[in-house]
C-alpha cells in the first residue's frame, strides 16, 4: 500500500476521533447532566408528595368533620336512652306495666341512694318480685326492651314456693337506671 494512503487514513481517523471526542459531552458533563436531572426529578417528587399530603389533609378534614357529625348523631340517639330527668315515677309505672303484663307481683320497690358518676347518675332500685320462672323471664325481657338503659344486678331467686299448685319463685334484684347530668 501506499504510504500516502496510510498517512491519509491515519489523519482521517484522528480527525474523526477528535471530532467525536470534542463534539460529544465529556464524562464530567454527563455526570453533571445526570445530577441536574436527578435534582429536578427529586424536586418534582417533593412537589407531588406535597400535593398528595394537601389532598390527604383536605380529605382528612372532610372525613373528620363527617366522623364528628356521625358521632354527634350517635350521642344524641344514645342519650335518648339516658333521660335528663330521673323519672322514678315514670320508671315505676313502666316496671308496673311490665310486671302486670307478665302476671308478676311486685312485693317491694325501694329506690336506693343514687351515685354521681361524672356525666351521668346511677339510680338503683331494689325490687322483690313473685311469679313463675316463665313470668320472671318475660319480666326481664320486658325490662331489656325499655327505651332507657337499665342494668339488672344482684339477682337472688328463692323458691320454689307452691301457691295453689303453681310453682312460684321470689326474686330479689337491683335494677339500675341512669340519667344524664346537666340536662340533655
Amino acid at each position: 500500500m501506499n504510504k500516502k494512503f496510510l498517512i491519509s487514513l491515519l489523519i482521517s481517523l484522528f480527525i474523526v476521533l477528535g471530532y467525536l471526542l470534542l463534539s460529544g459531552p465529556s464524562e464530567k458533563e454527563k455526570a453533571e447532566a445526570i445530577k441536574k436531572n436527578e435534582i429536578q426529578v427529586q424536586a418534582e417528587i417533593k412537589d407531588i408528595q406535597a400535593k398528595i399530603y394537601d389532598l390527604q389533609s383536605e380529605n382528612s378534614a372532610e372525613n373528620l368533620q363527617t366522623e364528628v357529625k356521625n358521632l354527634k348523631q350517635e350521642i344524641m340517639q344514645a342519650s335518648a336512652n339516658f333521660p335528663s330527668d330521673p323519672g322514678i315515677a315514670t320508671f315505676l309505672n313502666e316496671i308496673s306495666t311490665i310486671s302486670d303484663s307478665c302476671g308478676l307481683q311486685i312485693l317491694l320497690f325501694q329506690p336506693l341512694d343514687s351515685s354521681n358518676e361524672g356525666v351521668y347518675e346511677e339510680i338503683p332500685i331494689k325490687i322483690r318480685i313473685r311469679g313463675t320462672y316463665k313470668q320472671v323471664a318475660t319480666f326481664f325481657y320486658g325490662i331489656a326492651n325499655l327505651n332507657r338503659v337499665v342494668k339488672v344486678q344482684e339477682l337472688k331467686i328463692a323458691g320454689p314456693i307452691n301457691t295453689s299448685g303453681i310453682i312460684m319463685t321470689e326474686s330479689d334484684l337491683i335494677i339500675t337506671t341512669y340519667r344524664i347530668l346537666g340536662g340533655a
